[in-house]
């Protein structure tokens, strides 16, 4: 025994000698240093002049590193280093297994999205978060897990309350969802089969999220006529399920209702006065993007397609359809113009992308009658129903400056772009899906005014990461990943236009995702250094792979 206690206190000694050794030798240099910018830190402080440096993906020194050696060295002079923006409310989880190169948001200087919004996600989300770690990625990416598509696999399109098996079943889905690694719900109230769900079901299934330490995203019930109701109710939820809540993509669509963004911001500040953690993202363009199936009345929508085309080609029932089409166009999202109704992607019939509503009638021969233009719209939907692979996407010119301003300069607002990764040429998309970012800091903060540099980067940084509990992103600090996005502020500008979206901005020559180089000089380097961010209640079967962490454990 007394042989081998000394034989294991020659062994500890050992090992303490050679860590001390290992400890007191200089390292040679750092894998990459920035020097001579200007340090933007995201967290709102005032810049500050200092070189940065970079050893195995994460930011190990900041100061001044004249005498420090390195492999690469990036001469950030007259530039802005700034954490690399993470954007709350993606659609990315569409495209990423194909395109994990993200380009359209790696160029803005994306370096962590947050897929499942809207209600809609991958499920099961475990199966679809570790196929993204073995296909590599080339920014980070976490997901929300979606009522929406929860619900369509329990209920399917159902217009009516689930039973309590049926309740109990989804919330089972919620929980395996958070310990494969979601980081919160989301909900889509205007999409179906969501609309048809009324409060208790939410809070229910909130609550199933919450016991995990996952957040609530909700894309409102209503952001028109309904819009204070639907902001209520989000707040209700929250104070029930004792859950964080985030509203997306906030925006008021009904021109009846502009002007609303002051009492739905009052109404977010007294809650979060009174103890409601309620946070905000928004897209800085005067339009949304989304389905024509948003003009249809819920009822109108119940079932699988060809109960839909049935209802809809139902010689009493189509004047209702009509009826309330015309209503949404006039009070909703239809802004009360059919050329405020753009086609973005139609693939039975290409040739009407980037034609208004008002167009295609005139292209037709049609009057551009209101009537005429929700007859349009119905012949539109049943075509792209034919297909299964069939896209109708439209773009609805339905926001006015003074809420888009008002909403953005919020303390508690987020700028996020609700886009996807798109096929560079493909379609006419809402130039959001190239521009965000850009264009908040070329139009709202350099000629505008309406934010400084800094609010606007912190907007893009540190609150999006607090809101996902990220405790080592979001922030240029000792310690933190090295996810950052160098900036000319005199030149960065989004140059994505309605009329030719396909087009990347300018003024970011670089971006680097976990202390890689992935946009250098303003090209794609085709590396793919981006992590799969796992939320508080993942429980990983096996072994984790080192590639990727948990929130809890960035910590």
């Amino acid at each position: 025994m007394n042989i081998f206690k000394l034989f294991l206190l020659l062994v500890i000694l050992t090992t303490l000698g050679l860590f001390f050794m290992q400890c007191g030798k200089a390292r040679p240099g750092f894998d990459i240093i920035i020097k001579n910018g200007t340090i933007v830190d995201g967290l709102g402080g005032k810049p500050v002049r200092a070189d940065i440096g970079i050893f195995q993906g994460k930011i190990e020194k900041i100061g001044n590193l004249d005498e420090k050696k390195a492999n690469k060295v990036i001469d950030a002079a007259n530039l802005m280093v700034c954490p690399g923006f993470i954007d709350l409310h993606t659609h990315t989880d569409d495209g990423i297994l194909d395109q994990p190169d993200a380009p359209n948001y790696i160029r803005q200087g994306v370096t962590t999205a947050v897929g499942g919004n809207c209600g809609g996600s991958q499920f099961p989300i475990g199966e679809f978060l570790k196929n993204l770690e073995a296909k590599k990625i080339a920014l980070n990416f976490c997901t929300l897990v979606g009522h929406n598509t929860i619900r369509e696999k329990v209920m399917g399109n159902a217009d009516r309350e689930p039973s309590k098996k049926e309740l109990a079943e989804m919330k089972k889905m919620v929980e395996q969802a958070m310990l494969e690694g979601a980081v919160g719900i989301s909900t889509g109230l205007k999409y179906i089969p969501g609309a048809y769900a009324k409060i208790d079901e939410v809070i229910e299934l909130a609550k199933a999220a919450q016991q995990y330490g996952g957040f609530y995203a909700t894309h409102l019930r209503e952001e028109g006529q309904g819009v204070l109701e639907a902001v209520q109710e989000t707040i209700e939820i929250g104070k029930s399920a004792q859950i964080p809540v985030h509203i997306s993509h906030h925006k008021i669509t009904s021109v009846d209702r502009w002007g609303d963004s002051e009492k739905t911001l009052e109404m977010v500040d007294n809650a979060r006065k009174a103890g409601i953690d309620v946070t905000l993202d928004q897209y800085p363009y005067p339009a949304t993007s989304t389905g024509l199936t948003v003009l249809f009345p819920p009822w109108a929508l119940e079932g699988n397609p060809k109960q839909m085309i049935k209802r809809w080609n139902d010689k009493k029932l189509r004047p209702q359809i009509i009826e309330k089409i015309i209503y949404n166009i006039r009070h909703d999202r239809g802004g009360n113009d059919l050329s405020r109704i753009l086609i973005a992607r139609y693939t039975p019939e290409t040739g009407l992308e980037g034609l208004t509503i008002a167009q295609i009638l005139e292209k037709k021969g049609m009057p551009a009658t209101l009537e005429a233009g929700a007859e349009l719209i119905i012949q539109l939907q049943l075509k792209g129903m034919a297909g299964e692979k069939a896209l109708v996407q439209a773009i609805y010119f339905c926001l006015d400056d003074a809420d888009i301003e008002r909403i953005m300069k919020h303390p508690s607002v987020s700028h996020a772009s609700d886009g996807e990764i798109t096929r560079f040429e493909v379609g006419k998309p809402h130039p959001r899906n190239y521009g965000t970012f850009p264009r908040v800091l070329r139009l709202y903060v350099r000629e505008k005014g309406n934010l400084t540099f800094e609010e606007a980067i912190r907007k893009m940084t540190s609150l999006p990461a607090s809101r996902l509990g990220l405790t080592d992103r979001g922030c240029i600090k000792e310690g933190y990943y090295a996810d950052i996005a160098v900036i000319d502020p005199g030149k960065v500008s989004d140059t994505a236009t309605w009329e030719n979206p396909h087009s990347y901005p300018t003024g970011i020559p670089y971006v680097l995702v976990n202390g890689q180089l992935v946009i250098e000089n303003n090209k794609f380097t085709g590396v793919y250094p981006g992590k799969v961010i796992y939320g508080t209640g993942y429980r990983p079967i096996k072994k984790e792979n080192k590639s990727s962490r948990s929130l809890s454990e960035n910590s």
